[in-house]
């Protein structure tokens, strides 16, 4: 596996449930299983809408859910009392029937090579040189050696729950039977071991852990990225999104995060990677503080490279989609990630093949030859849809958009006959975004050619896509007429494309409530298009990734009340659904905010970004703001355990705005707003102040000032340095 530390070895990564706790250098995994009398069906809890997954730590040193079967709702829990020892903890939350009737399996085990036996009326298991020694805190009504990890289950739907068992001969797993009758909470702990007597020795005294030692370990899930104020549960929602969708895949040796657990083995044959997703995910984990799963989701998408040079849009065991790729971000989501953590080996390790697949759209997808360039499928390959407009649009990641229903496929072309907005300025995006890591891997004179490249393209995309007439870009037909717009209108604000003009005239239509702003704002297609009321997949529905490219398009131009403005909104609707339902869901209704839809995942990955949004509104770094921290609006907030490539950071909002390095004050302004560009290094420290409407002071702490600035003059050396009421100020000091 890519880069899996001890502290991950124990964790959800199985595929097939989240209620399964493997070991993955053994593939040794600890399942939850449950047989129900009233219905005579048997369960091994695949992901579905009856489980609620609830904490998380990213290391896997506490996590709990809920699953139902047959009316009986579960709850399970994992403790980690270190890297090699789990206990677990089973009781039932809601009883669905009679407890005698209702079994409980507890099966540990392999799912490759393996062995299982009874030692001095034990189960021990080996591996190699892994001991691996389970201890039960009460006797189960019946316990069984197999070489099914379903035997128990699957017999007890045959013969009813006295169901004869016998051992098997060459036995993998080991079942324990238990129910709520007998024993109302099922505990139980597990040590792994080169030996034996020390096993035995470790599962013994985590079994034997009271209660406060067992909060301690709860406790570990909030030493991740936590949010005190408004919509503080957005970095529990980070953190849990992401950790409950890190699955192994054995089939190509690495971690990485699924969009969903839904769509694993009933889609996809038990591994998949969706190019656009993974790399979203990237940047989730990033922020959230895992970086280890940040760099294999970047990696795992890379492994979507084909020898075209372009990334395929996806890949699977059932099937392959190389003849498109997906809308370009690679480069965009690696830079905010070197930008957070200065991981340069990374950077240094994809670059070719992001500048590669860069170019790969240049080559491939300007149909009409006028560089202004459509989304398409090329030849190659034998996925599904290929050479169709469906795989273009699947291309396009807007799978049954009403932007594209009056386009056709060119089949000579490879491309459909309509020039797209988000496509174009992604590419803007990411000639810009190699463009910076080619300068931070030294290459200057690629760097310089990037630039320049991307300058010319935004030029010809502010020309070929602004509709002058509604004052807005859109996707363009061959036939030099306009579609209707979605939220990718607002794309080219990312990509710096438009003069302040036409920036100011984008940023009225997002707040227009006959156009964009909805309960839940953006919907993908504009509210003058009938087909908004479809509510069907991107046919009006809010999508994250859509509010996710906006807001940095607000960003990035300033609009910062209205960036405020836009996060704040949606994610009010994201928050009241994870409070309420512990859902993450993929989309949303415009008009209601309601998540639920036989169209959408209840705890899909880029519906993390709605919360991520928030967490940036408030402290990251980017290419327009440097580092930067605070409250845009002045909110009262606090944020602590901020991950960052220098160290850790604690910030600190409420008259005043302070901020905090591996626990010790290093900023305060007695004045509050987004405070941008700051530096701290051994001589030298810097930040601009906000824009703010009476004068302020502000302080590094422990700095000895040998030379102050502000804006560019002269200040006389002193502890605190004012800063006058009005427009935003850089301030330098030399120590």
């Amino acid at each position: 596996m890519h880069n899996i530390s001890k502290e991950k070895h124990f964790n959800t990564w199985s595929p097939q449930s989240p209620t399964i706790m493997m070991f993955l250098p053994a593939r040794f995994r600890i399942g939850l299983s449950a047989y129900s009398y009233a219905g005579n069906t048997y369960a091994d809890f695949p992901f579905s809408g009856a489980m609620k997954l609830l904490e998380h730590d990213h290391d896997g040193r506490y996590c709990a859910l809920e699953a139902e079967h047959n009316g009986t709702v579960l709850r399970l829990e994992y403790f980690k009392t270190d890297e090699w020892t789990v206990r677990g903890r089973i009781k039932a939350v809601k009883p669905g029937e009679w407890g005698l009737r209702f079994w409980v399996f507890v099966t540990m085990g392999f799912e490759g090579q393996g062995q299982a036996a009874w030692v001095n009326g034990q189960a021990e298991f080996k591996y190699r040189s892994y001991i691996f020694i389970p201890r039960m805190k009460d006797e189960p009504v019946r316990a069984c050696l197999t070489d099914d990890y379903d035997y128990v289950g699957r017999a007890m739907v045959e013969y009813g729950y006295y169901a004869p068992l016998k051992n098997a001969a060459e036995p993998h797993w080991c079942a324990w039977a238990y129910n709520f009758e007998e024993t109302p909470v099922i505990e139980f702990a597990l040590a792994i071991a080169n030996d034996a007597g020390l096993a035995q020795a470790k599962a013994g005294a985590a079994l034997a852990a009271g209660e406060e030692a067992l909060d301690g370990l709860k406790a570990s899930v909030s030493r991740a990225l936590k949010m005190e104020g408004r919509f503080d549960r957005c970095p529990e929602a980070l953190r849990d999104v992401m950790a409950w969708n890190n699955i192994a895949d054995f089939k190509n040796g690495r971690t990485f995060t699924s969009l969903t657990r839904y769509w694993i083995d009933r889609k996809f044959g038990g591994w998949f990677v969706w190019l656009d997703d993974v790399f979203y995910h990237a940047l989730i984990n990033a922020y959230s503080g895992d970086w280890q799963m940040a760099q294999n989701n970047i990696l795992a998408a890379l492994d979507n490279v084909t020898p075209a040079d372009n990334l395929a849009c996806l890949m699977s065991e059932f099937t392959e989609w190389v003849d498109r790729s997906q809308p370009p971000i690679a480069g965009f989501i690696v830079l905010s990630y070197y930008q957070l953590t200065r991981d340069k080996a990374l950077v240094k390790r994809v670059f070719g093949s992001l500048l590669k697949a860069h170019l790969w759209w240049f080559d491939h997808r300007d149909g009409n030859g006028n560089g202004v360039l459509e989304y398409g499928s090329s030849i190659g390959g034998d996925g599904h849809f290929k050479r169709t407009k469906l795989a273009a649009k699947n291309e396009a990641a807007m799978d049954n958009s009403p932007m594209f229903d009056s386009a056709e496929f060119c089949p000579e072309t490879g491309a459909i006959n309509m020039e797209d907005v988000a496509l174009n300025s992604l590419l803007a995006l990411e000639g810009e975004s190699l463009a910076e890591l080619a300068a931070a891997l030294g290459e200057r004179e690629t760097a310089a050619k990037l630039s320049e490249r991307a300058e010319t393209f935004k030029r010809r995309i502010d020309a070929a896509l602004w509709d002058e007439e509604r004052g807005l870009y859109a996707n363009r037909r061959w036939d030099g007429s306009f579609v209707s717009p979605s939220p990718t209108s607002f794309y080219p604000l990312a990509a710096g494309i438009p003069d302040r003009d036409r920036a100011a005239r984008l940023v009225k239509h997002i707040f227009d409530e006959s156009e964009f702003w909805t309960a839940a704002p953006l919907p993908s297609i504009w509210l003058k298009d009938p087909a908004v009321n479809d509510d069907v997949y991107w046919r009006g529905r809010m999508w994250p990734p859509l509010n996710f490219v906006t807001y940095l398009g607000l960003r990035r131009y300033g609009f910062a009340a209205e960036a405020s403005r836009l996060a704040e909104r949606c994610t009010g609707v994201f928050h009241k659904c994870w409070t309420e339902k512990r859902a993450c869901y993929e989309n949303y209704n415009t008009f209601t905010g309601d998540g639920d839809s036989v169209d959408t995942d209840s705890f899909y990955g880029w519906g993390a970004l709605i919360p991520l949004i928030w967490v940036m509104e408030h402290f990251g770094v980017n290419s327009w703001d440097g580092f930067y921290f605070g409250s845009a609006e002045g909110r009262a907030l606090e944020m602590d355990n901020i991950k960052a490539f220098d160290g850790l950071y604690r910030l600190s909002v409420s008259d005043k705005t302070k901020l905090f390095k591996d626990g010790a004050l290093i900023f305060e302004a007695d004045g509050v707003g987004r405070f941008t560009r700051f530096q701290h290094d051994d001589h030298y420290a810097a930040v601009t102040a906000p824009s703010a409407d009476r004068a302020m002071t502000v302080r590094f702490i422990g700095r000895a000032p040998l030379k102050i600035k502000v804006d560019g003059q002269d200040r006389k050396i002193g502890e605190h340095i004012a800063v006058a009421k009005g427009a935003a100020a850089k301030i330098e000091v030399w120590s």
